[in-house]
């Protein structure tokens, strides 16, 4: 799948990736199946370590070959290119979803889904991340990207984070030391995240479960949740809101291919009728181009692109 890997070379380092994730090592393994999207094309090679010693294992065995590498959590803020991934994908999800509770904190590892941890809190009394319920996907991944909803930020109940460097070297960074900011956290950017510590306070069980079953409800009013997405395509941009932006500019319901401009919410792009990949892409041009035509203003993506999109595939005009 690329020049600098012969298949010779995938067999081999796919050998010794087996000897760290036993039974947890595959090649040319579909990606789709694993992103919100349900798109994507295959991995060279794909390993789901069962313990973070594991996953050290893994970036060691890595760092040694001329492999890309990449981290894969629960798939929901992602587009896969169709042609996939030429290299390594370290998957961190069931494999890694531990959750222990201690008092009013809670070691959860990075794969465990954020609503599991969330539920798991509000049964124990323990506030503070029940705004963000309905928000998919795991707690590396909220974490990298400050998750949040309503107000409240996954940065509020964070007490210290744990991974490892690229080359397998461990990390713990306190939360004094994260500067967390809208949808970024710099100093965990670099980091393979596998476990967080969370720090909540008490509250009526039944108070939260209420405010839970509220958030859900108004969720459910206003995002479109009938088909595959990653959530919001682009971040809010200062002083305005991207889903009006691309409404104002008349693409709410624009489709290419399988691909389809939420007619309930602009700022999502869903996949209504198995889409590809270059699809998806080529609304997210097509949104980028007519916004800042209209009103001179650049969205950032808050979706991560995964793999090669090459704009010569985009053949008609934005």
């Amino acid at each position: 799948m690329t020049a600098s890997l012969t298949q010779k070379d995938l067999k081999d380092l796919a050998s010794r990736l087996s000897a760290v994730a036993p039974g947890d090592v595959a090649i040319d393994k579909p990606l789709a199946p694993y992103t919100s999207y349900r798109i994507g094309g295959p991995t060279a090679i794909w390993v789901a370590p069962g313990s973070e010693d594991g996953v050290r294992g893994v970036l060691e065995a890595v760092r040694t070959t001329a492999a890309p590498l990449f981290v894969l959590g629960r798939g929901t803020n992602l587009l896969v290119s169709d042609r996939g991934w030429p290299g390594v994908t370290l998957y961190i999800g069931d494999n890694l979803s531990q959750l222990q509770f201690s008092g009013v904190q809670a070691e959860v590892g990075a794969g465990t889904l954020l609503m599991d941890v969330i539920r798991a809190a509000v049964e124990r009394g323990l506030a503070g991340m029940e705004q963000m319920a309905g928000i998919p996907g795991g707690v590396g991944g909220a974490l990298r990207m400050n998750a949040g909803a309503f107000g409240r930020e996954i940065e509020a109940i964070t007490a210290a984070v744990a991974g490892f460097t690229a080359d397998g070297s461990p990390c713990r960074i306190e939360r004094k030391d994260i500067a967390f900011g809208y949808r970024r956290a710099p100093q965990l950017e670099k980091i393979i995240i596998t476990s967080a510590r969370f720090h909540f306070q008490t509250e009526s069980a039944a108070l939260l479960r209420a405010r839970i079953d509220d958030i859900l409800a108004l969720r459910k009013s206003k995002q479109p949740l009938e088909h595959p997405s990653c959530g919001s395509v682009f971040k809010r941009p200062p002083g305005y809101y991207a889903g009006a932006l691309i409404e104002a500019s008349g693409l709410k319901g624009e489709r290419i291919g399988g691909a389809e401009i939420s007619l309930k919410h602009a700022g999502f792009i869903l996949n209504v009728a198995d889409a590809a990949a270059t699809d998806v892409y080529r609304l997210i041009r097509r949104i980028e181009k007519r916004v800042f035509d209209r009103f001179g203003i650049r969205l950032e993506r808050e979706v991560h692109m995964v793999g090669d999109f090459n704009d010569g595939d985009l053949d008609d005009r934005l």
